[in-house]
Formats: C-alpha cells, structure tokens, sequence
C-alpha cells in the first residue's frame, strides 16, 4: 500500500466533485436564464454518472490497497467523461477539449512519465474517434454540429493540436512529478540522519554521568540534562530562561565571569560549595567551555559539572588519617625523646636519696624530682595510648546496655550540671554489633562531652540509638553552638578543638574508632542550631525467638 498515492488519489476524487459540481450549478444557471440552448438533460446525465464513478472509486479505494490500477481507473474515466462532455456541449466553443490535458496532467502526476505518455495516447485517441464517428455519421452531432461541415485537414489540426497539448502535458507534469519524488526522498533522507543524529546525540548526553549545561551569552540556561538536573536538585523546566549565577548561587559563574574562564585555560575549572533546594550541600566541580558556533563573540557557554561531595569526603578522610599517622609518629618520636631522660632523672634521683650526709630539704626536693618524673612519664604513656591503636577484641555486643549504662554514668558525673539534661531513646530490640565494648563505650563518652562543653549556659544533650536497616543509628544532639561548615570539615582533625582546656583529639579517636568498626561518622549542625553527630554500625543478623 502506498500511503502517498492514496492521498493523492482522494485529492482527484475532491478536485473532480468540485468541477462536476460547479458545471452542474452553470448548467442549471443556463437552463434557467437562456431557452435557445440545448437541453440540459444529456449533461445532468453525465454529471449523475461522474458523482457515481467517485462513489465507486471511493469504495475501491476503500476495499482494495491503492494502486497504478487505481490511477489508471479513475484518470480514464475522467477522460471519458471530458469526451461525453465535449461530445454533448461542443469543444472548441464551449472549451471542454481543454479538460483533457488538465485530466492528462493529473495522471502523470499520479504515475509519472511512462503512464503520463499513456493516458496522453489514450485522450487524443478518445478525441480523434469522437470526432470521426460524428463525421462519419454513426452519432448524431448534438454539440458537435460543425465536424460534418469542417474540412479533413481541420479535423486532423484539432486532434494534432490536443495530442501535442496532452503530450506535452504529461511530459511537464512527469517531470516536476519526478523531481517533487526525489526532491521528497532526499528530504525524507535528510529527516532520517537528523533523527538518527538527534537519538546519538541524545544518547551520548544521556550516557554521560556528569551534569551538562548550556546558557546563552546572557548566561541563561538553554538545556539541562538529566543527570544535570539530578545533581542540581531542579527541574530543567524551572530553571530554564534563569542565569547560571541565579541557579548555582555564586558569582563565579556571572556570565563576564565565565568569560574571563575561557580566555584563560588556568581559570576554566573551578569547584564551589552548593545547597540544593532540600538544604543537603554539595561540592561541584564545574568546567566552563565556550559553544562552539559560527558567531565567536555571541556564543554561549557549556558547563560540564560533577558532584564531588564523595570525593572530598574521602580526600578528608585521607588527611584525617594522614594527622592520625603523623601523630603516632610524633607520639613514637616523644616516647623516644623524653622517656629515656625521664627514667634517667628518676634513677638517679632515687640514687641520690640513698646517699648519707644530705639534708631533709634536699631528700624532699629529690622526692618531688622522683613524683614528678613518674607523673611526668604516666602522662607521656597516657598520650602514646591516646595516639595509637589499641588492640581490640571485638565481639558480639549488645550496644543497647552499653549506652544505657554509659548515660547513667554521664546523669550521675560531674560534667552534667544543674540546667543540663540528658535524655534517653532506644529501641526495645537487641542491637548487636561486632565492636568492642570499651570502645564504644570511649566514643559515646567522647560525643557527651563534647556535647555538654557546647551547652555551658544549659540545654538537653539528646541520645537516640535505633535500628535503621541493617544498621544501627547512635545519635547525639546538643542544642549548642552550633558551627559552620568550615569547621565541620576539621571536627575530625587531631589537635583541632574548640574548647580551651581540650587536647583535640578525641574527636580524632572517635573517627578512628568507628572507621575501624566499619561505620560511618557524619555530623549536621549549623551556627546557633545545635549539633548531631550520627554514627552508623553494621548489624550482626540475630535469629529471632521461637
């Protein structure tokens, strides 16, 4: 089935009841204004005859696929009814012989070159016999009353004069048939690759895992890709007709400024912190890049960005480790330096207290040299414990009366002042983790305090410990402080602290210590909001009670 000649084949169908329709309404005008004139009866005939061949072309066209055949029917039978017209009203008078090249064309248009010289054949030889058979007498002339009367050399003039018209007819309606065809299959060609460019393209932007952006020289975003809009948090639809500065809230992407990026290699990638609309923050690492256009100057800019929020953390992760290692070996380095003198000032201090002839001032004065050398060294051994990894010896543990019994202890401690609180949720079920005990024990007494020092004027320290998957949640909150994001990021770094009489570095243990269980440590607060320190430890499976 061919869906152009079958639109093309209803379009003769309509063209042809217009025509018939109009030289119906002329004939009735003229039989109603003029009674010299033939009857028009022969002629509503033939109209009635050509609404009943549209009719049965409509339904062929209905049953059977279109076709040439279908061409060739309804072009024929046009040709047939320009003869009866020419035959009842007259030809050259009236000007009906001229439907003949108009049906003609129409024909080729339909089947072409081949099929256009056919039908032109067929008209001049309907044309030729009408014209012999009034001539010779076998039809009675009706419009035609002249042909008896014209010389042969005019008849052969008329039909020469319509054969040619006809031919030339097909010939030109052939050709621009045939060059709308090619010029159409070029086109359809050309949709095809556009298509198939559109769907690669689309594919490759879908394939890439970085967020792609393109603004104009405005600086207004033209397109967002999905990822892009996974990343950023917005719907390509809302920020669309925004600038990339608006969006991405900085100046570092003010449309001048993404300007400055491109002219210099050095300045073209740039990372930046972002909040998206649900408050979680992001680090985007962005690169600017010009669009490459025929117009340089009014080009645009394409951004391709990534979220770098992971990368960082583990970079952080590994300077926070890298300061844990440095300060095992600074503690290794004490240890060398300072515990050997110490046990020497010690030994002979002890020596010297055996000697005779020294008085009570001096034996006092070589007991404190001997105190001191002992306090002295138990805090070097207590820093070396501090700065290096104990031996462990994980087991299943129930972390539930751990922090139970650890939050009586903390109610009942001296650091809990008058208007502190403490407050206490846990889940009713085993959570059973392979840890230490002890150390669990260390990191939530490391969490309280610095809970409390953050509430000096007072507040609730809240404690939440529940199952979350195949995790379970230990949570402090204090409504302190706060702090900012810059010093999130060095909570976990040793010797950092905030408070004035704090080492900085039991921060620093927590981290290790819960890395080395195999969980995550992650903290939300902001300035005047209090802070929540959340870590998360895999579950052991328990089977349940039967």
């Amino acid at each position: 089935m061919n869906p152009l000649l079958e639109q093309r084949l209803k379009r003769l169908m309509l063209l042809r009841v217009v025509m018939v329709t109009t030289l119906l309404l002329i004939a009735v005008y003229v039989e109603a204004v003029s009674e010299t004139l033939l009857p028009a009866n022969p002629l509503y005939f033939v109209i009635g005859a050509t609404y009943a061949l549209t009719i049965l072309h409509a339904l062929a066209l209905r049953s059977w696929p279109a076709g040439a055949a279908h061409a060739y029917a309804q072009v024929i039978s046009d040709l047939l009814t320009v003869t009866a017209l020419v035959y009842i009203a007259g030809g050259v008078r009236t000007g009906f012989n001229l439907l003949y090249p108009i049906s003609v064309l129409s024909g080729s248009v339909l089947l072409f070159r081949r099929g256009g010289l056919l039908l032109s054949a067929t008209a001049t030889l309907l044309y030729a016999a009408l014209l012999l058979l009034v001539r010779t007498g076998m039809l009675p002339p009706q419009g035609l009353s002249d042909i008896p009367f014209l010389a042969p050399k005019a008849l052969v003039y008329s039909v020469f004069v319509t054969g040619v018209a006809c031919a030339t007819v097909a010939l030109t309606g052939s050709y621009l048939a045939e060059s709308l065809r090619h010029t159409g299959q070029r086109l359809e060609e050309a949709v095809e690759q556009v298509a198939d460019l559109q769907e690669l393209n689309q594919v490759i932007v879908d394939s890439i895992h970085s967020g792609l952006l393109m603004a104009d020289s405005a600086g207004r975003i033209l397109h967002v890709n999905a990822v892009g809009e996974e990343i950023l948090g917005q719907r390509g639809s809302a920020i669309r007709g925004r600038t990339v500065r608006d969006v991405c809230g900085t100046w570092f992407l003010d449309a001048p400024a993404m300007r400055a990026r491109i002219a210099d290699r050095k300045l073209a990638r740039l990372e930046f912190p972002y909040e998206r609309g649900d408050g979680h923050g992001l680090e985007l690492g962005v690169a600017v890049s010009a669009l490459a256009t025929s117009e340089p100057r009014t080009a645009g800019f394409l951004l391709v960005f990534q979220d770098l929020t992971e990368i960082k953390r583990l970079e952080h992760e590994v300077r926070i480790n890298e300061k844990l290692a440095a300060v095992g070996e600074m503690a290794a380095q004490l240890a060398h330096e300072i515990r050997n003198p110490l046990g020497s000032i010690s030994g002979s201090a002890q020596v010297l207290m055996t000697e005779p002839g020294f008085s009570p001032e001096q034996q006092d004065l070589l007991q404190i040299i001997t105190r001191e050398s002992r306090r002295l060294s138990d805090a070097l051994n207590q820093f070396l414990v501090q700065g290096r990894v104990p031996p462990r010896s994980p087991g299943p543990v129930d972390l539930r009366p751990v922090v139970a019994e650890a939050v009586t202890l903390l109610r009942n401690s001296p650091e809990v002042g008058p208007r502190h609180a403490v407050e206490l949720e846990a889940d009713e079920e085993p959570l059973v983790c392979l840890a230490d005990r002890d150390q669990i024990a260390q990191v939530f007494w490391n969490l309280a305090r610095n809970g409390l020092e953050a509430m000096p004027e007072g507040g609730v320290l809240h404690v939440r410990m529940v199952r979350q998957q195949d995790e379970v949640l230990l949570s402090v909150k204090d409504q302190g402080r706060g702090m900012g994001r810059e010093e999130q990021r060095r909570i976990f770094e040793p010797f950092h602290s905030r408070s004035a009489i704090g080492s900085g570095l039991g921060l620093a243990i927590v981290y290790r210590i819960v890395r080395e269980h195999r969980g995550d440590i992650t903290v939300r607060s902001g300035p005047a909001e209090g802070t929540e320190v959340q870590v998360r430890l895999p579950l052991l499976p328990v089977p349940a009670r039967a």
